[in-house]
């Protein structure tokens, strides 16, 4: 799967996030259109206390610094391709990481947000585990984690999975994530999906 990303990375650059049905002149208005259609939910959302924003499987960071613009702080993105890494810009409240065997480079308990966006889809079940549980770690108490998936009822392909928003769900079982939108995509059902992790009790 891996090698399956970093090869479309290397031949579409930043256009290799995107459906491939979509044209290579489209890539800014589809990025701009997704933004339309799920910042307002993660503006209602927020508390008014994050400051700090993991973007996983942030891709070339065509996100990242509207995060960190939206909570007037700090937005980090990471992904495995460093290829699509060397084309995000970072600025004084952007940072990016490259993902490596699976590790987010972060402390435990370290960002208020995370948001992931069309990423899990291509992540195939059997890394599932480590994943969710690097986003739990690094995610504080009553952090928002922001799920952006397509849960059309389609069947699974070699590098997507197509995945219910009930299954999403059962991944994060310290968090309880909503559906609060879905649109379409080339005729496909995107789902957001928004929750906040449970506070864990001092001992």
């Amino acid at each position: 799967m891996f090698v399956y990303w970093k090869t479309r990375a290397m031949i579409f650059g930043k256009q290799s996030v995107l459906n491939s049905a979509h044209s290579v002149e489209k890539y800014e208005s589809i990025t701009s259109s997704q933004k339309i259609e799920i910042f307002p939910y993660l503006k209602t959302n927020l508390s008014g206390n994050e400051r700090v924003c993991l973007d996983f499987g942030c891709g070339p960071g065509r996100f990242t610094q509207d995060l960190a613009t939206l909570i007037h702080g700090k937005a980090i993105g990471v992904d495995p391709i460093h290829e699509l890494l060397d084309l995000a810009i970072p600025t004084t409240d952007v940072e990016y990481y490259l993902l490596k065997k699976g590790k987010i480079p972060l402390p435990n308990n370290s960002v208020d947000i995370v948001w992931c966006c069309l990423v899990l889809g291509g992540i195939p079940e059997v890394l599932l585990p480590n994943t969710i549980n690097e986003i739990l770690r690094v995610l504080n108490d009553d952090g928002l984690l922001v799920i952006i998936e397509n849960t059309s009822e389609k069947l699974s392909q070699s590098y997507w999975m197509f995945r219910s928003f009930e299954f999403y769900c059962s991944l994060f079982p310290e968090v309880s994530l909503k559906k609060v939108h879905q649109y379409s995509d080339l005729g496909e059902t995107i789902s957001v999906m928004i929750g906040r992790k449970k506070v864990h009790p001092i001992v």
